[in-house]
């Protein structure tokens, strides 16, 4: 009798898996996670480098399965980390080197791709994407300046702003991770690695960790 009640779980828990794994096929997906960056040391042009603390970030993702091991969607990413660094003379310029502390802000939109490995709930994934990442040093590049808008119901409003030294540039991931799927959420956790261009140091990666959670509709 036992194993008879043993043998009927195991079944069941087998057919919801099942369903769960094919419950993917044609669903849309929402999640949301946070982002955990690696503190790293950069070096640029000139001697000048910089040191970040590990960073802290949210994004928004959508995507479309095609099947129980495709998908295609869209991620929005917001990240700030604080850093440390040397700035030094350019040539022909006298003085020491500065040493500077502040925060850097970061926003990527990126088009991504995601494989499933299995078609059952637990299932380890790839993904890759491509698209914009907009940096902000906080850094001022220049003086204050007054600007001036409409509100609809308070009118026109004036104030100012400090510009700063900020740059959009191309960006690209690759990611790996491990997926387990429920009757309509999903959770994974996954290490990316991102791509971005800035200024005349070549191409700069950084490391960021993942957990996802997600609803199917």
């Amino acid at each position: 009798m036992m194993l008879k009640r043993l043998g009927l779980f195991a079944a069941l828990l087998l057919a919801a898996a099942c369903a769960s794994a094919q419950s993917r096929a044609g669903k849309n997906e929402f999640y949301l996670f946070p982002v955990f960056t690696t503190g790293q040391t950069y070096s640029f042009e000139g001697g000048a480098n910089a040191t970040t603390d590990t960073g802290y970030g949210f994004g928004i993702g959508f995507a479309k399965n095609f099947n129980p091991n495709l998908s295609a969607g869209i991620e929005f990413a917001w990240g700030s980390s604080d850093y440390r660094s040397t700035v030094l003379p350019g040539p022909g310029n006298s003085g020491a080197p500065v040493n500077v502390r502040g925060t850097v802000d970061t926003g990527t939109v990126r088009f991504t791709g995601t494989y499933n490995f299995f078609t059952s709930p637990l299932t380890p994934f790839i993904t890759g994407g491509a698209g914009w990442t907009y940096v902000d040093s906080n850094i001022p590049s220049g003086p204050p300046q007054g600007v001036c808008w409409w509100y609809p119901w308070w009118g026109q409003v004036c104030g100012s702003y400090v510009p700063t030294a900020s740059t959009t540039k191309f960006s690209y991931n690759a990611g790996l991770g491990l997926r387990q799927d429920f009757q309509q959420m999903f959770i994974r956790g996954l290490v990316n690695e991102q791509w971005v261009q800035i200024g005349s140091s070549g191409t700069t990666a950084w490391t960021q960790w993942r957990i996802d959670v997600g609803w199917r509709f």
